[in-house]
Order: structure tokens, then sequence, then C-alpha cells
């Protein structure tokens, strides 16, 4: 196995052609987003595991994922080649699984803590057992599980074993098995957003106040993505160090970029504002979030 490393997933991406931003800020500190990728068939928000994520960095990465339509993966020396890791809603594969991810290739076997299982489609399943004319109770003798596991199974609600994925291949073929990567977007825990006194969180709360939807992140250049309909704007809020003011803002205009999303800075003075909207960025001080509303709203009527 190719060990997980920077430089390997980016020879995987570079090989593969793919289009991709590394994601360089925070540099030192806790990062929830290394690498957002577009593959052949989807968009991938990437965290490779040096040291294994902590809950908050997971959290992030999967709420990202769930705000911009990406699927959220962890790239880990924890799995095999193609055998991925369900937990928490984001996927664990290997460098040579992120490969196969990214050309559109099937993985269809992964672990959890309760064992092995094989992805499948429950919508083939269905449509099989019926021209097939089983019945569930027929389904379930010639699988030896019970009539409720058929019906979880139909429901997406259960995967199968490896013994039962053998079986059903026998009778159904191979169509019916599926691939850990399809309807892998998570769906975002917004819990988190009005638990912190911050800029950010006062942001996502007044903006999902206002009937977007909205959350608050720590551990990227982004501090706030926000969408309604099909507009998204990513807020990124001007850092107390200055040292670093010239990086984030640098790597929030990467992500907003790769997801042709508008990008509003945040400033926290009129000083730094002006120099900021100097630079080309769009701005907005602080003393003015509460009309932050009005101001992506606006912008929203003027494309329209």
């Amino acid at each position: 196995m190719i060990p997980v490393t920077l430089d390997n997933v980016l020879e995987v991406l570079e090989r593969e052609g793919v289009s991709y931003s590394l994601i360089e800020y925070p540099e030192k500190n806790r990062k929830s987003i290394d690498i957002i990728a577009r593959g052949k068939q989807r968009r991938f928000v990437i965290k490779i595991s040096l040291d294994k994520p902590s809950k908050d960095e997971t959290k992030e990465l999967r709420n990202f994922s769930a705000m911009t339509g990406g699927m959220p993966i962890v790239v880990t020396d924890d799995t095999e080649e193609d055998i991925a890791i369900g937990k928490d809603n984001v996927i664990g594969l290997s460098v040579e699984g992120l490969a196969k991810a990214l050309r559109g290739e099937k993985i269809f076997i992964y672990r959890t803590r309760g064992g092995i299982f094989i992805k499948i489609k429950s919508e083939v399943l269905r449509r099989k057992r019926m021209e097939m004319n089983y019945s569930m109770g027929d389904l379930s003798k010639l699988l030896g599980v019970t009539r409720k596991t058929i019906y979880d199974y139909e429901n997406g609600e259960s995967d199968v074993s490896i013994e039962v994925a053998e079986k059903l291949i026998d009778l159904f073929g191979e169509e019916v098995i599926g691939d850990v990567c399809d309807g892998s977007i998570p769906l975002l825990d917004s819990n988190e957003v009005q638990s912190m006194d911050t800029i950010s969180s006062r942001i996502a709360k007044n903006l999902s106040e206002a009937g977007f939807t909205s959350t608050a992140f720590r551990f990227t250049a982004v501090d706030v993505v926000a969408s309604k309909g099909s507009k998204k704007v990513l807020i990124t809020i001007e850092p107390r160090s200055q040292d670093q003011l010239e990086k984030k803002f640098r790597e929030a205009s990467k992500i907003a970029n790769e997801l042709a999303s508008q990008l509003l800075i945040i400033a926290r003075s009129s000083s730094s504002a002006k120099k900021i909207e100097r630079d080309g960025f769009k701005i907005l001080a602080t003393e003015n979030i509460d009309s932050l509303n009005n101001e992506i709203s606006g912008n929203n009527r003027g494309e329209g």
C-alpha cells in the first residue's frame, strides 16, 4: 500500500488529471480541509490523516461537504486498498482507494465497528426482485435473513454481509452492487452553530434566522458558508494576527474559486476595511454584520 503523505496524495491527483485546490490555512493549528478536488463524477472534500482527526475537525469536514455538495473523505493508513471505512458519515480511503474514487470506479466494501459490509443499490434490488416475481418472504428464505431485513435492504437502511452479497449476485447479477461514494453527501449538523459566542457564529445565526442555510467553521480559511437556493456565499473574517491576513484571504479565495462562489470579507475595523477593499476584496465591517442579509440578498437580486 502507498503510505499516506501529502506528496503521495498530490501525486495521485496529478496522475488522475483532476482539478484541485490545496488549502494551506491554517498552517500550524488543526485543519479540517486539506484539498478540494473535482473527480470524474463528483466533488471531494479531503482531509489527509497523518494524525487521527479530532471530532471537531471531522464534524467541520462533514458540514463543509454538506454545504458545498461534496463528499467528505479522510485519506488514511487505517484501511486497505479496496476497503473503505464508514464512520460519522465520513468515508475513509487509502491512497489507492482515493485514486479509484477519483476515476469513478466502484468501491463497494466498507468496514465499520459492526463488521465488513457490501454496499448495495436498494432501488435495483427492489426492481430485480419484483421483475422475478419474488415476494419479500421468498427472497428472505433464499438469502437466509428475515423479511424485515429485506425491507431494510430495499429502503437503504442496511447493507449486506459478504455472504449475502454473493447470493444476491447469483440471483440478480452484479448490477445490484453499489458504491460507497454514491449518495454520500452528508446532512448538515447545525446544532453547534448557536453554541459559540464568536463573530462567525453570530453571522451564521443571523443568516439562519433570515432563511439561509448556514454554518460556522473554525479550522479552515472560510469562517461561514451560507446558501439560499442555488446561491452560495463564503464569508471570511479578518484574522486578529495581521501576519496571517494575506495567507487566509488567499486560501479563502482558492476555496471560493473552486466552488464558483462569492467571497465576502468581514473587516474588524474601518481602517482595515479600506486596505482590504484596495486589495480587490468585497468587504463589510464587523459593526455592519447585522445588514449582511441585505448585502447578500441585494447581490442575489442584482445577479438575477
